[in-house]
């Protein structure tokens, strides 16, 4: 009897190696839910603590929602981030490898950047914020690369291409906060009518400004979801072209709006707030360049040598016939589609991870 009580005790498994048997799908699922649950949690807190700041604004701290918001989707993008480069065939915690050195050098980039164009006020700027990000990133690759030697190898355009994906979420996410900070942050011009939240208004001046904010968020977010149906789907391109359409799709966004924004809101070149071209239109319009020209050179390329153009093809039509093929994550993934790291040296095969 005692035997039979310790077979079946055996076959029993915890919940730890119940949850490690799930598809890779499945994984995602629990965690993402988790996380949302955690979100609502604390997003009735922060509700609960306004409604009571605004019958006692002495004894209640206002809670800070600019912060929150931001805070909010960095954590959605980490987590979601960190299953689509799974799905991808980068290794499981490649995300969060690299995100500990883009985010805090990505808020310093945006406060120095917003600094240097505001005689030395404190502030943050979206374009300053991608900057330190991008310092971040390279910045984890050297440390990796000469102390973590182990780590699967992943080039800067692979890892561009990954986040500025989810970068759009986070700034459709985070452009919400502008409406919430204190002060008011990023409106546009004044108009006559409001309509929340195409147009509100501003407690600085109690006018009905143009909603920035809003039009920036919708943008974002459509162009998050179309970029993130064409990276997460069968089509796939060369390293670098999420990172092109990125600089389009944003620049050409931050170019017009920034003709709408509040003179008060617009950071000059020369240092100082005011009208006329602003130095976010100065980057945009570089961004816009280096995207557009970035796609023609892999186009110019490919002709040159004979080979074919790696935009948006079928996954199961790739073959070192089409550009840089090699070099991309399809060609040699880390892990296989339950998200399992491959040992290719085990399995014989050649090249290097």
């Amino acid at each position: 009897m005692d035997n039979q009580n310790e077979n079946k005790g055996s076959g029993k498994k915890s919940i730890a190696e119940r949850f490690a048997a799930l598809p890779l799908k499945a994984k995602f699922y629990m965690i993402f839910s988790g996380v949302l649950l955690v979100i609502m949690l604390a997003l009735i807190v922060m509700i609960v603590m306004t409604a009571e700041n605004a019958a006692s604004p002495d004894s209640v701290p206002r809670p800070n929602w600019y912060g929150f918001l931001i805070g909010i989707a960095i954590v959605i993008c980490v987590v979601w981030g960190n299953y689509a480069t799974l799905r991808q065939g980068y290794y499981f915690d490649m995300v969060f490898d690299y995100v500990i050195f883009a985010v805090p050098l990505a808020f310093g980039g945006g406060v120095l950047y917003y600094a240097i164009f505001n005689h030395w006020t404190f502030g943050i700027a979206v374009i300053g914020g991608l900057i330190g990000a991008l310092a971040g990133l390279l910045l984890g690759m050297l440390i990796y690369r000469t102390v973590a030697k182990k780590k699967p190898k992943v080039s800067l355009l692979q890892m561009i291409d990954v986040a500025v994906v989810f970068v759009l979420l986070g700034q459709a996410i985070g452009r919400v906060g502008c409406y919430m900070a204190d002060p008011q942050c990023c409106y546009g011009i004044p108009v006559p009518v409001e309509v929340f939240p195409f147009s509100y208004t501003v407690k600085i001046d109690g006018v009905i400004h143009l909603g920035n904010p809003f039009i920036e968020s919708i943008w974002c977010l459509i162009g998050f979801i179309a970029m993130y149906a064409m990276y997460m789907g069968k089509r796939k391109s060369f390293n670098g072209f999420y990172t092109s359409l990125y600089c389009i799709w944003y620049g050409t966004e931050r170019l017009i709006l920034e003709f709408f924004r509040d003179p008060a809101q617009k950071l000059q070149a020369s240092g100082d707030m005011g009208s006329g071209f602003g130095i976010s239109q100065v980057m945009s319009i570089i961004m816009i360049a280096f995207g557009i020209a970035w796609i023609a050179i892999h186009v110019i390329r490919a002709a040159a040598l004979k080979k074919k153009v790696m935009i948006l093809v079928p996954k199961e039509k790739l073959s070192e016939d089409y550009l840089d093929y090699t070099h991309t994550i399809y060609y040699r993934p880390h892990v296989d589609d339950e998200g399992r790291l491959i040992d290719y040296n085990a399995s014989g095969k050649s090249g290097n991870p």
